[in-house]
């Protein structure tokens, strides 16, 4: 055989058959099967019309087969049956027996009459106006004019104009239309031309970036630059892209099936699959769907498949099948950040703001992180208070050092203890940093400083060590070892320094993303330091379906000195340091549902509520069990009494008109009660967690509990407990563990782990034993029955009143 025949009833699998076919020396043959028919391409001008005639819907005006003319193969030998007969299952279809190959063909191109020909795609991009890049060397200083010439000749002469051009029209439409743009993404914020045509809003020159990093003429592959939009925008965004351009389109992307999901398939399904049919089909692709952020753009029509009865045009390639032929996606990347920071500024008026402002880092440091993008984890809020940013250069680094590599070195640990000064390093060949690579471009302006190697050569050199493979990692070491002896180095030197690159370089982050993101970061941290109320009202809305992201905002506003109340579906007015939960908390009530109770309210009582919101008993009730009704009532237990009366069809003010008409009341049950617990549980049913405190009546305190949860740290804490229900009196949380009822003092996790306890009349003090390097800002004010005991210039000391920051310390109850 010298050729194939691809007669499927779409285009999914195309460019990767083509590839395929050649690579093994066969020539592809493209069909389309309609019906009985298969309709074939015998040259590049008939494949066009196949795929015309398949975005039209129509039959193509080509010659066919019969069916029955071709024999259609599902698999290669019957030992593949099974799992062709499994994939049959998965999507839906019968099984085709005896549909392996065998016995004597023609050669499909021979008869057909066919010829090799290739699916590239003249993909051209905007073509900007003469002389559109002039006006930006206007007003720049010498620095910058010279650094923008360097930039502007590498983009022409690599071709890729069109492509800058493009993606600015894309940003001017956004900004054009109120659709809010991220900072920047990846690479491309190293460029000075990106930044001066709005693309990125980072200055690369202020923060000591590297346009090599994200393109040099040594680079062939084209450039990528992605945009951040604000999620709820980006449909909207989309919408006018597709207007303004002669061609607009989604990509596709397929879910492939990996040993988990095959798994549970398997389980679905009861079928008995051998090992040999899951290696068979891991891998496989099992169902089309749209790319999260890709789109293409064109300058004029393009003939691609798209995916028939869409509501918007989506090709049928995925991403690598339309770089194979030359398209160039571009990612416009919805980001829920940007939909609250735009939320929240707007809600504020706030336009710009100052980014060296004090209680905004030391917000950060604590690591009160709750809302704050790329740092909400408890691993990032530990991180907070061990590098302790004090400016955007050094919430860069926590960003960058904030992933799995970098924390299994421990890198974090040797860049605070040097800041703090407990350590130094042995060579300050990255004082950006405190000798901790941390940057990938800190590698390649070593290369450039030490070896003498070109921008160029310096990205290719950092690609290469950060390579597993030592292919590709020793003659790179190696030609960096003889340029630093050209140039005198001592060999001890030279072998010390490449040990040290081997052993960090590979953990090393792109430094243009991490400022992008940094900024991001601070504006969040920046609005919630000032408009706390503001910024958690808007969160809480946003994310009012993950109930754990709620809990923690609850427990950060009280750590703050908020009492926060339940939902009321009367509204009312704001107090101040109070901060009422929004209707949106309650499980089940959506955007539309909180909208209709605004409309409506003021409300009389739960029939009243019911009867004008029409919303189900069962959503009632859960507002009823969250508190949405106690202002109204007085009290949850007269609420719940309410609608107990209501749910049952007992109508109370048809009671007194019984009674005045007829002397006599109808008889109602006796009153329900409800305790702490009570209604606890039923906060729990509503939002998740309980929200109304026990009361609390111990003068002993020590850590808040609020604080446990709210800057994610094991502190200890006086709490009272009732069936597995921890209170303060200022806030309330589940326990992991059980203990009986009582007053206790408890060593507690932010996970609700008790990690230690004690009868509470059985502790007179904490101590907090401090085993490692700290300075006087990593302890806080505490309560008189905490201290801090450590051993300075070989004394030992102990600091009444304070408790640490620091995460290394081990907590001992006396």
């Amino acid at each position: 055989m010298k050729s194939l025949l691809l007669a499927d009833t779409n285009f999914h699998a195309a460019v990767r058959f083509n590839k395929l076919c050649q690579e093994n020396g066969l020539i592809p043959i493209h069909g389309l099967r309609k019906g009985q028919k298969i309709f074939y391409a015998r040259d590049r001008e008939e494949f066009e019309e196949l795929v015309r005639s398949y975005n039209e819907n129509r039959e193509p005006r080509l010659n066919s087969l019969d069916v029955k003319e071709v024999r259609l193969v599902y698999y290669l030998d019957r030992s593949s049956f099974e799992a062709h007969r499994f994939m049959t299952r998965l999507v839906g279809s019968e099984p085709c027996e005896d549909c392996e190959p065998f016995g004597k063909f023609l050669d499909p191109a021979e008869a057909l009459g066919a010829r090799l020909y290739d699916l590239k795609v003249s993909h051209k991009l905007l073509n900007p106006p003469e002389g559109w890049l002039d006006k930006l060397f206007e007003e720049l200083d010498l620095e910058r004019k010279t650094r923008l010439m360097r930039e502007v000749e590498v983009v022409r002469k690599l071709g890729f104009e069109s492509y800058f051009y493009t993606v600015k029209r894309i940003v001017d439409i956004a900004t054009q239309n109120g659709i809010l743009i991220g900072p920047g993404r990846g690479s491309v914020v190293g460029s000075l031309l990106a930044y001066l045509l709005g693309i990125t809003s980072i200055d690369p020159i202020s923060h000591n970036l590297m346009f090599e990093r994200f393109l040099h003429e040594e680079r062939r592959e084209p450039p990528d630059i992605d945009i951040d939009v604000a999620d709820e925008q980006r449909d909207k965004l989309l919408g006018l892209l597709k207007d303004a351009f002669p061609y607009f389109a989604q990509i596709s992307t397929f879910v492939t099936l990996t040993e988990k999901g095959l798994f549970n398939e398997v389980s679905r399904l009861k079928l008995d699959v051998s090992s040999n049919v899951t290696k068979a089909l891991i891998g496989l692709p099992l169902r089309r769907s749209i790319h999260a952020a890709g789109i293409v753009l064109a300058a004029e029509p393009l003939n691609l498949p798209l995916v028939p009865s869409s509501d918007q045009p989506v090709i049928e390639y995925d991403m690598d099948s339309l770089e194979c032929i030359g398209v160039v996606k571009i990612d416009v990347l919805g980001l829920r950040t940007l939909t609250v920071l735009d939320k929240i500024r707007k809600r504020v008026n706030v336009k710009t703001m100052p980014f060296n402002d004090g209680a905004t880092f030391e917000l950060l440091g604590r690591g009160n992180t709750c809302g704050i993008f790329q740092l909400e984890s408890e691993t990032a809020r530990n991180l907070c208070r061990l590098i302790r940013p004090s400016n955007l250069e050094e919430l860069s680094v926590l960003l960058a050092l904030n992933r799995p590599g970098p924390l299994a070195a421990k890198l974090e640990k040797t860049y605070a203890e040097r800041k703090r000064g407990c350590q130094r390093a042995e060579e300050d060949m990255f004082p950006e940093t405190h000798g901790v690579i941390v940057y990938q471009e800190q590698v390649m302006r070593l290369a450039m400083r030490t070896a003498g190697f070109s921008a160029a050569e310096a990205d290719l050199f950092r690609k290469a060590i950060s390579e597993k493979d030592p292919r590709i990692l020793e003659p790179a070491l190696q030609k960096f070892r003889d340029a630093l002896h050209k140039r005198g180095y001592r060999p001890d030197f030279v072998e010390k320094l490449c040990d040290v690159l081997v052993k960090f370089a590979g953990y090393a982050f792109n430094k243009s993303h991490s400022v992008a993101y940094s900024h991001l970061s601070y504006e969040l941290a920046y609005l919630k330091a000032h408009w706390p109320r503001e910024f958690f009202d808007v969160y809480v809305r946003e994310h009012s379906s993950e109930q754990f992201k709620v809990f923690l905002a609850v427990q950060e506003l009280r750590s703050l000195g908020y009492e926060v109340l339940p939902p009321n579906v009367n509204f009312g007015g704001s107090e101040d340091r109070i901060f009422r939960l929004p209707l949106e908390a309650v499980g089940g009530i959506g955007e539309s549902s909180a909208r209709i109770c605004r409309e409506l309210a003021p409300f009389s009582n739960l029939k009243d509520f019911a009867e004008r919101t029409r919303l189900p008993t069962s959503t009632i009730q859960r507002l009823v069990w969250a508190g949405a009704f106690d202002e109204l009532y007085g009290s949850r237990s007269a609420a719940l009494e309410d609608f107990e009366a209501f749910q049952k069809g007992h109508d109370p003010e048809l009671s007194l008109v019984a009674a005045k008409v007829f002397g006599k009341q109808t008889e109602r049950k006796q009153k329900l009660s409800y305790d702490e617990v009570d209604l606890a549980e039923l906060e729990e049913r509503a939002f998740g967690f309980a929200l109304t405190p026990f009361a609390f009546e111990n003068e002993k305190k020590f850590a808040p509990l609020a604080e446990v949860f709210a800057s994610s740290r094991i502190l200890p804490v006086a709490v009272r407990i009732s069936k597995n229900f921890a209170s303060d009196g200022y806030t309330i949380a589940r326990l992991k563990d059980r203990l009986p009822d009582g007053y206790y003092a408890l060593i507690l996790a932010p996970d609700g782990r008790i990690v230690q306890h004690k009868k509470l009349d059985e502790v007179q003090r904490v101590v907090y034993k401090i085993e490692n390097c700290f300075d006087e800002r990593d302890v806080e004010r505490a309560s008189e029955l905490e201290c801090v005991e450590t051993v300075l210039c070989g004394k030992k000391i102990t600091l009444f009143g304070l408790r640490p920051l620091v995460d290394w310390y081990r907590i001992e109850f006396i």
